[in-house]
């Protein structure tokens, strides 16, 4: 805890200093202009003065609730995306986004937290301050609709979607066109998800069949991240509806993640219960063992003594059951190696005890041992 102290102290100085100054504290060039593109031809003739790689850089009205380009501890319920995370206990509201030119061309754009330090390769940064949201917005949509390189329309993509702006959720669902490449749809479709008011929007995604299943995929995942408990019932009309095995999977995924944990763990139940895939099955308890609750703990219980039928389904609710809480998986664990009668259950149970460094596990293997 001590060592945090001084790391804490440097960052809120560093945050205090930025908010100041309105520019970050690395010793940037700070470049003049009457606007966005007058600063950013400025820099980018500078950059091919010095006859060698720069970084053109600028500030931007950020959404809250976003994290990306941390230093430290992350939540780790958290999901993060292409080292991005919304909805976090995190934000990092101080972000800019930077353009790495060659001559006249950008070879990189990266979203950086401009509170952290760093090196930028060795490259000069110029500075042309904060953008206001419709010269950014206007620029990096037009790198996404110009740009060769799909990686970087990608990024463009995720630059967008992190502006605090009441267009921005348009523009995304404008990026999701079949027109796009597949990179930049899947990742307009991801943050689309963060918006309540668009989950007919997704679920059509989801159930069309011209589209590619990386798609289709991303879509359901777009659903899961919704916060609205009444998109569950949409998953579970979904998961009827669809065919492909890796979209079912996609879709008891996104249903693993609804705030709605009661109504999540019955389907996720119901799916362990009846499906007739024995993999569907599989995953279904896999994200039971991700969520707390004793429904999900006793169906998984109820799944090894009684399913004397499918070992492998069985193994599988063991290391459901020793993804749980300590507390919850360790009684359990030691119960079923001690009494299961089938002997891969038992090993099982033996050998996610002996992986969770537990004392009463060790207790366990002691007895065990001396026997």
């Amino acid at each position: 805890m001590k060592t945090l102290i001084p790391l804490v102290i440097a960052i809120t100085t560093l945050i205090v200093n930025v908010a100041q100054s309105q520019t970050p504290t690395t010793p940037f060039t700070t470049i003049e202009g009457a606007n966005f593109k007058a600063k950013l031809d400025a820099a980018t003739q500078q950059g091919r003065t010095r006859g060698s790689r720069c970084w053109v850089a600028y500030s931007f009205d950020v959404r809250p609730n976003v994290a990306t380009d941390m230093d430290g501890t992350m939540n780790g319920n958290s999901i993060w995306v292409n080292g991005v995370s919304v909805g976090a206990n995190h934000e990092t509201r101080n972000l800019g986004v930077f353009l790495l030119y060659d001559a006249a061309t950008i070879t990189r754009l990266e979203i950086y937290n401009l509170d952290r330090k760093r090196e930028y390769s060795g490259y000069p940064v110029f500075w042309l301050g904060r953008a206001n949201n419709e010269e950014s917005l206007n620029w990096l949509q037009n790198q996404v609709s110009m740009h060769p390189e799909e990686k970087l329309k990608e990024r463009a993509t995720m630059a967008i979607a992190m502006h605090d702006d009441k267009n921005v959720g348009a523009i995304l669902k404008g990026l999701t066109a079949k027109t796009q490449p597949e990179r930049v749809r899947k990742t307009a479709l991801f943050w689309v998800g963060h918006n309540e008011a668009e989950q007919a929007f997704l679920a059509d995604f989801v159930r069309n069949e011209q589209e590619s299943l990386e798609v289709r995929k991303q879509a359901a995942f777009g659903l899961g991240l919704s916060k609205d408990r009444a998109v569950l019932p949409t998953l579970q009309s979904l998961y009827s509806q669809v065919t492909p095995r890796e979209l079912k999977r996609q879709i008891l995924f996104a249903a693993s993640l609804n705030h709605n944990q009661d109504a999540a763990a019955d389907f996720l139940i119901h799916v362990a219960s009846n499906d007739p895939e024995r993999e569907l099955k599989k995953q279904a308890m896999f994200w039971l063992g991700q969520r707390a609750g004793e429904r999900s703990l006793k169906f998984l219980g109820d799944v090894i003594e009684k399913n004397e039928g499918d070992t492998e389904v069985q193994k599988q609710a063991v290391f459901a059951i020793s993804q749980r809480q300590k507390d919850e998986a360790i009684p359990l664990l030691i119960r079923i190696a001690q009494t299961h009668p089938s002997l891969p259950v038992r090993k099982q149970a033996i050998f996610w005890l002996g992986q969770s460094g537990d004392e009463r596990a060790v207790t366990f293997f002691k007895e065990l041992f001396t026997k």
